[in-house]
């Protein structure tokens, strides 16, 4: 070989090994979330499933936890959450945790393969028998206690987004939970037990609202005598046992003692959970020294992908995000 062919190998060879470098330093840019799925034992040695979606980082990041309506679905379906998970890598990069309910039931599809729930369609009997608001905030506790222990890629700083149910949950989780830095909290009212709000939602278009509503207590109070998960009303996902944690809870009297900000989203036209108690907790977090953010949304119903536009949807969903990553945590000392 003479000194040029070696000159031009050599050159070969380098031109190669910066390609293959340029190749890896693309690749662990573009790196893909890390998926993870966390079996933990409940107290009586019960599984839970915690499913993580983060960041393929060694830097620690900031935990969101995100927390699903009634609904007997595997929480993953959730629009909400598939929008997130696209979001972990994003500018500010976070771990995305989402605490499964119990016996989640895959729903049936249409030609079009969107979910179709229909009037055939089964919750599980262990949906049935252990969903309460009162058990999925103490399996978010646990989960966070899980986390705290074996996650060294968290930061400790915790964001909460709740909606509907998950927003009842969320208030609690975000009160009893130390870590807690910022929470949005999505169609969940929390200004007026839904035992009044419910009556003056359900009752104010009936032909017979003194009869409407004298039958709407007289149900209430059965739940009440005996919140038993065998018995539902209104779906069978809502059983006495779940609506025994709903009627009577009224999240403003928790809220206002928060050492965090607090977002909250409300659909003027929601069907579900009367707007009038969104505005009563809104009056309800004035003076509290919490930071507080009310946004009623006109024209949407429920959640924020129930808005006029797909556009506008998504649009709440980053104003929602931007919110949690960019809302400090009130000091001690601090009236926020």
């Amino acid at each position: 070989m003479t000194s040029d062919d070696g000159c031009s190998m050599i050159n070969v060879i380098q031109r190669v090994t910066g390609a293959l470098f340029a190749l890896l330093c693309m690749s662990a840019a573009s790196a893909s979330p890390l998926h993870e799925r966390l079996i933990v034992s409940r107290v009586d040695g019960t599984p839970l499933d915690v499913q993580l979606h983060r960041p393929a980082t060694t830097a620690k990041v900031p935990l969101l936890v995100f927390i699903d309506g009634s609904l007997c679905i595997p929480s993953a379906l959730n629009e909400s959450v598939g929008w997130l998970q696209q979001q972990v890598e994003g500018a500010h990069p976070f771990a995305l945790a989402v605490v499964e309910k119990p016996g989640p039931v895959d729903p049936p599809r249409n030609a079009d393969g969107g979910i179709d729930i229909g009037p055939d369609f089964r919750c599980s009997d262990a949906f049935r028998q252990h969903y309460t608001l009162d058990q999925r905030v103490i399996d978010h506790l646990r989960a966070l206690q899980y986390l705290h222990r074996h996650a060294p890629w968290w930061s400790g700083e915790l964001w909460i987004w709740g909606f509907s149910d998950g927003g009842r949950i969320g208030a609690q989780l975000a009160a009893y939970a130390p870590q807690t830095r910022a929470v949005a909290l999505i169609g969940f009212g929390g200004g007026a037990p839904m035992a009044e709000s419910m009556q003056d939602m359900v009752c104010a278009a009936n032909g017979a609202p003194t009869a409407c509503r004298q039958e709407l207590r007289a149900r209430m109070d059965a739940i009440r005598a005996e919140p038993v998960p065998g018995k539902d009303w209104m779906g069978e996902a809502n059983t006495f046992a779940v609506w025994a944690n709903r009627l009577d809870a009224v999240e403003a009297n928790i809220l206002r003692d928060l050492r965090a900000p607090l977002l909250v989203v409300h659909g003027e036209r929601d069907g579900s959970v009367p707007v009038a108690s969104a505005r009563q907790l809104a009056t309800a977090m004035q003076g509290t020294g919490v930071p507080f953010r009310y946004v009623e949304v006109a024209g949407m119903r429920h959640s924020l992908w129930s808005t006029p536009s797909e556009a506008q949807a998504l649009e709440l969903h980053r104003d929602v995000l931007d919110w949690l990553h960019g809302t400090p945590a009130i000091e001690d000392g601090s009236e926020g």
